[in-house]
């Protein structure tokens, strides 16, 4: 006879409860078989969102090469607990980093992508259910010599 340690919800064993956690842990969550596109934000489910001020304040004190962060959109998944079997959402907000001209790009996406997520559950402890997607680098136009001579020699 199975040992009572082994045995799960309803008699099930214990084991499948602890791998769909250790999938949600991973950032696997059930998609209905659809594949995912992880660049394609757009959704016509999605509301227009924005990035919260005290966050961004954050950021743009932590990063001084960044101008703006600008939400492009966010997807939802969802995974079940495996207990109640009620849903639990999770959310990937896509984000645009726009840059200043003087510093421009220090990091790569991935590495601004987790500093975002690092600097999210510092502001915000109580939520653990919002990551970040850096989706697209913006820099500045680059002024032509016409303009910088203006601006050096130019007449307010």
């Amino acid at each position: 006879m199975e040992n009572e340690n082994d045995l799960g919800i309803y008699g099930q064993p214990a084991i499948i409860t602890r791998v769909v956690d250790r999938l949600g842990d991973l950032g696997i969550y059930g998609t209905g078989g659809n594949a995912i596109d992880p660049n394609n934000f757009e959704s016509p489910y999605n509301k227009e969102i924005s990035i919260p001020e005290t966050f961004k304040d954050v950021l743009l004190k932590l990063c001084p090469e960044i101008s703006d962060v600008v939400s492009i959109g966010y997807r939802e998944n969802s995974v079940y607990d495996p207990m109640t079997f009620n849903p639990i959402y999770k959310y990937l907000v896509g984000v645009d980093i726009y840059f200043d001209e003087t510093n421009g790009m220090k990091k790569s996406k991935h590495e601004y992508g987790k500093l975002f997520n690092d600097y999210f559950n510092m502001t915000y402890s109580d939520i653990d259910y919002v990551t970040f997607h850096v989706q697209s680098f913006i820099f500045p136009p680059e002024k032509s010599n016409r303009e910088k001579f203006l601006e050096l020699f130019g007449k307010d």
